[in-house]
């Protein structure tokens, strides 16, 4: 793509996370909203308001993508509209753009896997905690060697209920909702995946979700080390950050980040057999959250690259999910795959 046109972007859903992507989608100089899509005219209206764009709205996605003949559709629906979504956007010429998880089950995930190869197009999911600060501080660690050999990886999330989005018609909120962000995390800072998983989930006495909110992973993982994952979603007390406070155990040292720091801490064994304790400062530089993985995907999209958020790679996590809710329905460890 000449790099002084723009990507006609059509934005599919109005959802509380719109408010994350119009932003930085309107002040980006290579990008145009072309039109807006949501199944309730009046949210999309108020969104066009809010951030000053002007443009089509449409209740029914398929209408749009026809008539508009966008670049790149950014699918920020409930997830499990994203199947059908992607796969007729992409089928229409289009890249995709979209929100986590991937999809509600893997037959669909990997049909939409599938279909991105058959047409050649991108197929990007937002991670956005993969733009953190701590996060980048965690994987640099790992990848420089300085805690050793990874023996153990826990992360763990207890937080307030928050019932939007869908969540509570949700069999397992815990993993179908909030767990991928964790899992993610933990594939890319450890840079491996997972291989077996054994998963418990459970529903607190007085819990407000109608579903599992709460519940525990085991993850044997690709380089031998294990990720212990442990999840209270509906508790007010001493809670979280919603990105998950970490520890990380290797052989030469420890590694943890709260979640709400910018930096994680190290502590190391020094060749006097002394223990030295120190913030981790990474060289990372880029761009935070939303912005910074929205950024990436349209930056390796015009370069022709595959980004980190690639659906090729996030599979990987979102795989994490799908074992994770087949060993809870079997009372058993189960392979990931």
């Amino acid at each position: 793509m000449d790099n002084k046109m723009k990507y006609r972007v059509l934005v599919v859903g109005c959802g509380t996370i719109s408010h994350e992507w119009f932003p930085v989608l309107k002040k980006r100089p290579d990008c145009e909203i072309c039109g807006v899509v949501d199944i309730n005219p009046e949210a999309a209206k108020e969104r066009t308001a809010t951030y000053e764009v002007e443009c089509p709205i449409y209740e029914d996605y398929k209408i749009a993508i026809d008539e508009l003949k966008p670049d790149v559709v950014v699918d920020l629906t409930f997830p499990k509209c994203h199947h059908d979504i992607t796969v007729y956007a992409l089928r229409s010429g289009c890249h995709v753009f979209g929100e986590k998880p991937m999809a509600m089950n893997r037959e669909d995930a990997l049909d939409m896997l599938k279909t991105a190869k058959e047409t050649g197009k991108f197929y990007d999911v937002l991670q956005n905690r993969r733009f953190l600060t701590g996060v980048r501080e965690m994987k640099e660690a790992i990848r420089n060697g300085m805690l050793g050999d990874i023996w153990m990886t826990c992360c763990e999330i207890y937080v307030n209920a928050d019932l939007s989005g869908g969540r509570n018609s949700l069999t397992h909120p815990m993993l179908q909702d909030q767990a991928i962000h964790s899992f993610d995390t933990a594939r890319f800072i450890l840079g491996c995946d997972a291989t077996t998983v054994y998963a418990h989930s459970y529903n607190p006495k007085g819990s407000p979700y109608n579903g599992d909110g709460s519940g525990a992973c085991i993850f044997e993982m690709q380089d031998g080390s294990v990720l212990v994952f442990n999840a209270v979603m509906g508790t007010s007390f001493l809670k979280t950050a919603w990105h998950s406070q970490w520890r990380v155990i290797g052989n030469r040292g420890t590694m943890t980040w709260n979640g709400f720091d910018d930096h994680a801490v190290c502590e190391l064994m020094k060749e006097d057999g002394t223990i030295e304790r120190t913030n981790i400062e990474a060289n990372w530089k880029g761009i935070a959250w939303h912005e910074g993985a929205i950024d990436e995907m349209f930056t390796d999209l015009t370069a022709g690259v595959i980004s980190e958020g690639s659906c090729y790679n996030n599979y990987g996590s979102v795989a994490m999910e799908f074992a994770a809710l087949e060993s809870v329905a079997a009372g058993a460890k189960v392979e990931v795959k």
